[in-house]
């Protein structure tokens, strides 16, 4: 039987992230790019917080730009189904990259399940409008956090992960932590969750490898 949940957590920064969409919405965004879509791994891939900006990070064959950042700091996966329709269909990606946001929904109070079910969702909506396009659903990153506890839900997280991209036609698992250079604990800010410069040039180069495939095609 599927867990029953709603949006019951939508109005927990609610005013901050209704903002960020908004300045999404005021931009000239192209169609057909990369959109990568989820929580502050990637809202802090931008010069606000002093990296160099996924767009320029993260490039095609050819040198043009070609991926959209639509990170919104604190989402987890209900604000990410929640506001999807206007950060993720009304730009038309031509391959769409999603980070859940799984810490920030075991902090909201989800269960791995509601968790898990919310997540679902989003694919299935980009599965439908978007039947032929490549879905890469990324595993939970390292930090420096976890607890032998919050370990094994990752790892629990990470196998449903797994499941559901090898159950979606043309989606795609990939994690981070295969990465070697992100399992470092020398590349992320003071507060030991989000990644420094040093750590956003190896997101970047995990990013590039992942992605080869699409990258070459711009």
């Amino acid at each position: 039987m599927p867990v029953k949940v709603g949006l019951q957590y939508i109005e927990i920064w609610k005013d901050s992230m209704e903002k960020a969409v908004c300045r999404y919405e005021e931009e000239e965004t192209p169609k057909g790019q990369i959109v990568f879509y989820g929580p502050s791994n990637f809202t802090r891939w931008s010069n606000k917080w002093e990296m160099i900006p996924l767009r320029e990070a993260l490039v095609g064959k050819s040198g043009a730009p070609c991926c959209v950042n639509r990170g919104f700091g604190s989402s987890c996966s209900e604000h990410q189904l929640y506001y999807y329709p206007r950060m993720v269909r009304a730009i038309e990606p031509k391959v769409l990259v999603y980070s859940t946001g799984f810490g920030n929904g075991m902090a909201f109070g989800y269960t791995m399940e509601e968790n898990c079910e919310l997540a679902e969702r989003v694919v299935a909506y980009a599965r439908a409008d978007f039947p032929e396009m490549p879905i890469y659903l990324c595993g939970v990153h390292r930090n420096l956090t976890r607890t032998e506890e919050r370990e094994a839900l990752i790892q629990r997280f990470d196998e449903w992960a797994r499941a559901l991209a090898e159950a979606t036609p043309n989606c795609f698992f990939i994690d981070p932590k295969t990465h070697e250079p992100l399992n470092r604990t020398d590349i992320f800010v003071r507060d030991g969750v989000h990644y420094n410069q040093e750590g956003y040039l190896h997101y970047a180069d995990f990013f590039r490898s992942a992605l080869r495939q699409e990258l070459d095609k711009f």
